[in-house]
């Protein structure tokens, strides 16, 4: 089974909170530049966009978004699903479709023990400590408060009082409210307040049914019971749940109480849309009356008071006095809602120019600028690509295994392409960590990556064909004789093959190679060579890559030094020796 990197929860919850807070400040911009054009009750709407975007763990990638331009770094690459380490399965299948070499002009290290990447969920334990504790406290804290109200209430029995419950029942008929309400009175509220949402209990300071006229508990039953019918006891439930969750961002609980001062504008607003308009003002002296006679009420994720803010109280009046039943300014907020909506409930695209859609795929490296190889046969270097992940693996030419796997993460920029190393095994562990910048371009199958602030000039191959079969190498056996073209033209060199393996002889009597070999049916055909033996012990056990042809008993060889990744794309290649041999 392949191994991947978890998406750590504390770092996407991180992001999720960074995303909130910035559609938070444009919803409080919204609110100040059009405060006299939008009602309570799309003000209040405005903040259910910032409660989407808490609940949604992960949103749709689109070209509208924000967050387009603000370019936040994705979290992790496990949510393109890419593997992060090799195990057996993978490692086969990389050799299977692998023809690539490493950049590196040195030959592979010894192969280790292939290593599980890390695992990104738990690369913060430290984190995730600190904000449980924070959550954890504040979970406790909105416990007690709520079984202390929800004990103290259950011991009330509930307000029988004909006038007074005739009264709510008429309100609950003009509005339409058809959950039981039960009438409770205490002196542990400050002011009227409903309680829970399953079982609603409205819950009246002691002593306001006798002070307050039947018209005036008739204001204060309907803004009571336009809580029931927007369902603000069931979302103040989900708000403080994620403000539990956000409980380190600020800009939440900035959202979250200007959210229940809207509340109340809006609950203001609609029970006013059940009185005439003439009572406006007396709707408005029964608010300032309560908190003359009683208070604000204690606040609670189960409550929802009349009066539970005396700092709103200028605002309230204002709005009651100018309160109008018009659906003026309907389309601009309408228009406001989807705009936000569209904006900051979509996630960053990944980069969708037509370079970033054919940077997707696998890539092979040949070379660098200026010295483009062919792709090798066996072994090398493979680039793996998706919409917004990378990752590299190495593997051994002369028997498949995976060298070294690293990778991450990368952004397109026009044309400057940044890769963050985010896991690797034990060869390169220390790469963790690291950004490189490079100018990207390609043309047809070539990939070309030119370092900026670092040394990495790197082509790739796109890899689009099968691996190539072995040859066989009977044609080949036997002595062979003949002159290196070019600049070492002096003298007989020879080449003796038996089975699969060699002996080389230059012009120079200190030149000499034994090796192991592999033939392969590539265009030009290639030979890898692995030195077994000669005169440079650094030589040893390095690969060679060459091309060769045999035509009218001839055999041309040409290939690179030992080391060298190489592979000749032509027989007249800069840098590669080149041999003309007849059979003996």
């Amino acid at each position: 089974m392949s191994h991947f990197v978890e998406i750590d929860p504390v770092l996407l919850l991180l992001k999720d909170s960074c995303q909130a807070a910035v559609l938070i400040l444009l919803v409080l911009a919204a609110q100040w530049a059009l405060r006299h054009r939008l009602s309570p009750r799309w003000r209040y709407s405005l903040w259910l966009l910032v409660v989407i975007r808490l609940v949604l763990p992960c949103t749709i990638p689109s070209s509208t978004s924000l967050f387009n331009l603000l370019n936040l770094p994705a979290i992790s690459p496990s949510l393109t699903g890419l593997p992060t380490s090799p195990n057996p399965q993978v490692s086969a299948a990389l050799q299977s479709a692998s023809t690539g070499l490493a950049e590196q002009p040195d030959e592979a290290p010894p192969l280790p023990p292939v290593v599980q990447a890390p695992r990104f969920g738990s690369s913060f334990p430290w984190l995730l400590r600190l904000w449980s504790v924070g959550a954890l406290a504040l979970t406790g804290f909105l416990f007690v408060s709520h079984h202390s109200i929800s004990r103290k209430v259950a011991r009330r029995r509930p307000l029988i009082d004909g006038p007074v419950m005739n009264l709510l029942e008429d309100c609950k008929q003009e509005m339409g409210v058809r959950v039981p309400v039960t009438l409770v009175e205490t002196a542990d509220v400050g002011s009227p307040a409903l309680f829970g949402f399953l079982r609603p209990r409205l819950l009246l300071p002691a002593g306001l049914t006798r002070n307050f006229s039947p018209t005036e508990l008739r204001y204060i039953f309907l803004h009571e019971l336009g809580h029931i019918k927007r369902h603000d006891i069931l979302a103040g439930w989900l708000i403080t749940a994620l403000q539990i969750l956000h409980w380190f961002n600020p800009l939440v609980w900035l959202a979250f109480h200007r959210m229940r001062v809207d509340r109340e504008l809006a609950c203001d607003a609609l029970a006013l849309s059940y009185v005439r308009p003439e009572e406006n003002q007396a709707y408005g002296h029964t608010i300032i009356k309560l908190l003359e006679s009683f208070g604000r009420s204690a606040w609670a994720p189960s409550l929802a008071g009349t009066v539970e803010n005396r700092n709103q109280t200028k605002e309230r009046i204002e709005m009651i006095a100018n309160f109008k039943r018009t659906n003026r300014g309907l389309t601009l907020a309408a228009a406001l809602f989807t705009a936000l909506g569209l904006i900051t409930l979509t996630d960053a695209q990944p980069a969708s120019s037509q370079l970033a859609k054919e940077l997707v795929g696998t890539w092979i490296l040949v070379g660098a600028p200026g010295q483009i190889g062919l792709p090798p046969a066996e072994g090398g270097r493979l680039k793996l690509l998706t919409d917004t992940s990378w990752s590299v693996t190495q593997t051994d030419p002369k028997n498949g295994a995976v060298v070294f796997h690293h990778g991450g993460t990368y952004t397109l920029k026009e044309n400057e392409y940044t890769e963050h190393v985010e896991f690797a095994n034990a060869n390169t562990k220390e790469l963790i960590g690291k950004t490189s910048n490079f100018n990207v371009k390609i043309e047809g199958d070539t990939l070309t990556l030119i370092g900026i602030g670092n040394p990495w000039r790197e082509v790739w191959k796109r890899v689009t064909t099968p691996k190539p079969q072995k040859a066989d190498p009977a044609a080949i056996q036997g002595t062979w004789t003949g002159n290196e073209t070019g600049n070492h033209s002096d003298g007989i060199a020879s080449f003796i093959v038996q089975g699969s393996s060699f002996e080389f002889h230059g012009a120079n009597t200190n030149e000499w190679y034994k090796a192991a070999f592999s033939l392969y049916e590539t265009d030009p055909k290639q030979l890898l060579i692995v030195i077994t033996d000669c005169p440079v012990p650094d030589y040893v056990g390095r690969t060679a890559f060459a091309i060769y042809q045999l035509q009218n008993g001839t055999l041309t060889i040409a290939g690179n030094e030992p080391g060298n990744p190489i592979v000749p794309a032509s027989f007249d290649a800069a840098g590669a020796r080149k041999f003309v041999f007849k059979h003996q």
